[in-house]
């Protein structure tokens, strides 16, 4: 079995999206099926019949979703709908790695283009590959531009008292 690159990994289709989110839930955060039924005051015989039906209760997929630490049916859902999905703005200046990785991807995107070009590669890929790529530079210039704009604290109490 291949290692999945879970960042790079984009559901093309509902019971696609569910399958992801509980590989990824059993593969990276070590849940079963049962464990992931706990989350959602569910069994795992409904959690199964989900999965199989690929019809989840709307109410009970965040939870899903952070039961199993990722949003695969969340970003079918905006993709299917022409929406690109971009993390909140951390604030937080790029590591090293990060802007590698970056960068390494967008040269990975660009060789998906001119091989797609020369029909040596799907569009299926090439798409997918550009959507991540774009989210992910969505994401970079969202937090720089937070970056650059003062933090304010909330006020935990009455400061008036």
């Amino acid at each position: 079995m291949t290692k999945i690159y879970w960042k790079k990994v984009v559901p093309h289709s509902m019971p696609h999206a569910l399958q992801l989110t509980k590989q990824h839930g059993i593969e990276k955060k070590n849940m079963s099926v049962e464990r992931i039924g706990d989350h959602l005051s569910e069994t795992g015989d409904l959690i199964y019949k989900w999965l199989g039906t690929a019809k989840m209760p709307v109410n009970k997929v965040i939870a899903f979703e952070q039961a199993c630490g990722i949003n695969f049916i969340t970003q079918y859902l905006a993709h299917s709908q022409g929406f690109l999905l971009v993390p909140a703005p951390t604030g937080r200046k790029a590591q090293h790695k990060d802007l590698i990785d970056l960068q390494a991807f967008m040269i990975e995107v660009s060789g998906l283009l001119m091989r797609n070009s020369q029909d040596n590669a799907s569009s299926q890929e090439t798409v997918d590959g550009i959507k991540k790529l774009m989210e992910d530079l969505a994401f970079h210039q969202r937090n720089v531009s937070s970056a650059d704009q003062p933090q304010h604290e909330f006020a935990l109490g009455n400061d008036n008292a």
